[in-house]
C-alpha cells in the first residue's frame, strides 16, 4: 500500500512515504475506532482448568510466571491462580482446547514467551496466530510472533508444500519474559443450508502490543498443525502445547452471531437556527426533510447552528442487552468552548430514552434490554459550534451482534485525496519537533527521535522527561503537516511504551519527599546538539544543576540506553528517577522487571549512588541519589523490551 513517492522537506533526511488518505479514512470509518465504551468481554476463568479439555500434565494454573531472557525455553512459576502455563515434557505435550466453541469472535489475551520458545493460538482449532520468541527479528515471516501460519499440503512439490502464510506487518515483539498483548477479530467461514462453504474465514484484524499486524486477511483453509482439517461454523479455541513453554493470562472474548442491527425507513427533518437547547422537532416547520440511508449529518446541508432529527425503524436480530454510543466529532476539548453549549442529542427506541448526550464528552453510551424485533427510533441532535465538521456517529453492539455503525455510507468521512505522511529514518536518526499526545493530554514541546535501527522515543523538552519509546515504524505526521489538522499531532506507529511524563531529575528536600509532577519553576531547557551518528544530547538546567541527557539505541536496537550527566553545586544531592510502575522487581540476572514485566531496566552506571526502591500512591518508583561533592557524575541505564 505504501508508495515509493518521496517528498523533499528542508532538513529531513529520512523517507517521507505518502499513502492515499482517502483509503485510510474509509477504512477507519468501516471500523468504529471512535466508539470507546463498548460492552465488556467475557473472561475465561483461570482459577482452575475446568474450562478446558483435555487437560494433560503439561498444563497448569499458577499465580505468576517468570522467564529469564537469557535462558532457553524455561519458565518458572509461583503457586496461585490467574495464569495459565504450558510446560511440555516427555509424555505430556498435549494441545489445550476450550470447552466452549465459537464462530465469529473477538479475543484478547496476554502471553509470555521464554527465549527460543514456540506456541500458537488456533481459532476454531484450525487457523493459527503464531506465538514465538521473535525479539529483535528484522524481517518477520509467517513463523514469527503475530504471523498467520502457512497452510501445508504434502501432495505438492517439495518447495511448494507450505503456502499462504502471512507475516505480521512489522515485528513488535517484546523480549523473552515480558508480557505481550494479542487481540484477534476473527470471522468464521460461512456455509449455506446444504453445508457448502460460501465464504472463507477471515482475520478481520490482529493487533499485537497495540499495533495492527493484519487486517482483512482471507484464510482458504486450516493452517499447518491444526487439530482439524475440515472447516465448520463453530469450533473450540486451541492453544498449542506440543512445541514450547508459554504462559497466558487475562483471556477475554466476545462471541458474535452474523446478523447485524439495521435501520430502515429513515427520515430526517432539520432546521437552521442558533440554538442552546434541542427544539421540539415534532412541532417545528423543517427547513429540509427527506429520506436517507442511515444517520447522515450531511442531510442538514449546513456546518453549524442547526438541529436535525432522524426517525425510522430499527431491526434487532437477537434478544439481549444492547449498548448504543453517540459520538460528536466537534467535541474536541478546545478551551474556547469549554463553558459554551455547543450541542446535544437524545436517542429514543420504542419511546424509551436510551441515552442523552450533553456534548461535554465526545462519546456517550446508553444500554437497553431489547427482544428480537422491529422498533421505532428517534435520534435528535443540535450543534452550535463553528470551525469543526458536524459529524454524528451512532454505534451499537449487543445480543451477539458486533460493534457496528448505523451511519449512512460515507457519513463519517470527508473524501479528501491527500497523502498520509509517514516519516522513516534511513541512514541516520530523524528528529521531529511538534505535538504528541501523552495520557490523553497534548504535549506541545516534544521532540521525537527515530533511529534506523527501528527503536524510537519522544522527549518532552518542557520537563526533561521521556514520554514514549517504541519499536517498529517511526511516526505519522499527516495531522501535523497537512493543512495543520485539528489536533496537529504526530503519532508513533510502533508498539509504544508510555512513561509517567514527570521530570527525570529533581532536587528533593529529603529521601521521603514525594516526587514532583513538574519542575517548571526551576527548570530551563537549553536546547540540544547532535553528536556521533546524529543522536541528540538534550541540555537543561535545574536551579544550579546542569544536565546533559543523551538517549541512543544499542545492540542493533535491542537496548535503548540513556545517559544523564549532572554537574553543578558541589554540595547538592540530585535525584534521578529511572522507573515507575505498578510493580518493580529485581530479577536474578541483575536487571529490573518494570510495571509487571512490561519492560526491563538495567543500571549500567549509578553515578556513585545506590538505587532506592520506594512505594508510591499507585505502585513503586526507582530512584538514584547522586552526590556532586566529587564533581560531575553520570547515571546510565538501559531500557530493554
Amino acid at each position: 500500500m505504501e508508495s515509493k513517492k518521496r517528498y523533499a522537506f528542508p532538513g529531513l533526511r529520512g523517507r517521507i512515504i505518502a499513502v492515499p488518505l482517502l483509503a485510510l479514512l474509509l477504512l477507519a470509518a468501516s471500523l468504529p475506532a471512535s466508539a470507546q465504551q463498548s460492552l465488556p468481554m467475557s473472561s475465561q476463568s483461570l482459577s482452575d482448568l475446568d474450562g478446558f479439555r483435555p487437560v494433560a500434565a503439561n498444563w497448569a494454573i499458577v499465580g505468576d510466571a517468570m522467564a529469564d531472557r537469557n535462558v532457553e525455553r524455561e519458565i518458572s512459576t509461583t503457586p496461585g491462580e490467574d495464569v495459565l502455563v504450558n510446560l511440555p515434557a516427555d509424555g505430556a505435550r498435549d494441545n489445550l482446547f476450550t470447552d466452549w466453541e465459537h464462530g465469529d469472535i473477538e479475543l484478547e489475551l496476554e502471553f509470555m514467551m521464554p527465549k527460543g520458545s514456540n506456541s500458537g493460538v488456533y481459532l476454531q482449532g484450525r487457523y493459527e496466530i503464531q506465538l514465538f520468541d521473535s525479539w529483535g527479528v528484522t524481517n518477520p515471516t509467517f513463523a514469527d510472533a503475530g504471523g498467520i501460519y502457512q497452510r501445508w499440503d504434502e501432495t505438492r512439490s517439495e518447495n511448494e508444500r507450505g503456502y499462504e502464510g502471512h507475516p505480521p506487518s512489522m515485528n513488535v515483539s517484546r523480549a523473552p519474559g515480558l508480557w505481550q498483548t494479542l487481540k484477534i477479530h476473527f470471522q468464521a467461514p460461512r456455509f449455506d443450508a446444504d453445508g457448502r462453504k460460501v465464504a472463507n474465514a477471515r482475520m478481520v484484524k490482529v493487533t499485537q502490543n497495540g499495533v495492527v499486524v493484519h487486517e482483512n486477511v482471507e484464510l482458504t483453509g486450516p493452517t499447518r498443525a491444526s487439530a482439524y482439517q475440515d472447516e465448520v461454523a463453530m469450533g473450540p479455541l486451541m492453544i498449542q502445547g506440543d512445541h514450547g513453554p508459554v504462559a497466558l493470562r487475562n483471556i477475554r472474548y466476545k462471541l458474535y452471531q452474523p446478523q447485524p442491527v439495521s435501520l430502515s425507513n429513515v427520515w430526517f427533518r432539520s432546521v437552521e437556527d442558533s440554538l442552546v437547547a434541542m427544539p421540539d422537532m415534532t412541532t417545528i416547520t423543517p427547513d429540509k426533510e427527506g429520506a436517507v440511508d442511515g444517520i447522515d449529518w450531511r442531510a442538514a446541508g449546513v456546518q453549524d447552528r442547526f438541529a436535525i432529527q432522524f426517525t425510522g425503524d430499527i431491526h434487532i436480530p437477537y434478544d439481549g442487552m444492547y449498548r448504543f454510543q453517540l459520538m460528536f466529532d466537534w467535541v474536541t476539548g478546545d478551551p474556547h468552548f469549554m463553558n459554551a453549549t455547543i450541542g446535544g442529542g437524545e436517542l429514543k427506541i420504542d419511546g424509551r430514552t436510551v441515552l442523552v448526550h450533553p456534548s461535554k464528552e465526545r462519546t456517550v453510551a446508553g444500554d437497553v434490554q431489547l427482544s428480537a424485533g422491529t422498533y421505532p427510533f428517534a435520534l435528535a441532535v443540535f450543534k452550535n459550534r463553528p470551525w469543526v465538521a458536524p459529524r454524528i456517529a451512532l454505534y451499537v453492539e449487543g445480543g451477539g451482534s458486533p460493534l457496528q455503525s448505523l451511519n449512512a455510507p460515507g457519513a463519517l468521512v470527508e473524501p479528501r485525496y491527500v497523502p498520509a505522511i509517514f516519516v522513516e529514518p534511513t541512514s541516520q536518526p530523524e528528529i521531529i519537533r511538534g505535538f504528541v499526545r501523552h495520557d490523553g493530554v497534548k504535549k506541545t514541546r516534544t521532540i521525537a527521535v527515530g533511529d534506523p535501527d527501528g527503536v524510537h522515543y519522544v522527549m518532552d523538552s518542557a520537563q526533561g522527561a521521556v514520554l514514549h519509546a517504541w519499536k517498529g515504524a517511526f511516526i505519522e505526521t499527516t495531522d501535523m503537516w497537512h493543512s495543520r489538522g485539528q489536533d496537529q499531532l504526530a503519532v508513533p506507529r510502533g508498539a509504544v511504551l508510555t512513561f509517567s511524563g514527570a521530570p527525570t531529575v529533581a532536587l528533593l528536600s529529603d529521601a521521603n519527599a514525594a516526587w514532583p509532577d513538574s519542575v517548571r519553576s526551576a527548570y530551563a531547557f537549553k536546547g540540544y546538539d547532535l553528536g556521533e551518528n546524529r543522536h541528540p544530547s538534550f541540555h537543561y538546567e535545574l536551579d544550579d544543576i546542569v544536565v546533559s541527557d543523551r538517549i541512543s539505541p544499542w545492540n542493533d536496537g535491542l537496548r535503548l540506553v540513556r545517559e544523564i550527566t549532572l554537574s553543578g553545586d558541589n554540595s547538592s544531592t540530585v535525584w534521578v528517577r529511572i522507573a515507575t510502575g505498578s510493580s518493580i522487581r529485581l530479577a536474578n540476572n541483575g536487571s529490573y522487571d518494570i510495571d509487571g514485566k512490561t519492560y526491563y531496566l538495567e543500571i549500567m552506571d549509578s553515578g556513585g549512588g545506590e538505587a532506592m526502591l520506594r512505594d508510591t500512591a499507585s505502585g513503586e518508583e526507582l530512584l538514584i541519589p547522586v552526590s556532586l561533592a566529587d564533581g560531575p557524575q553520570a547515571v546510565r541505564y538501559a531500557l530493554i523490551w
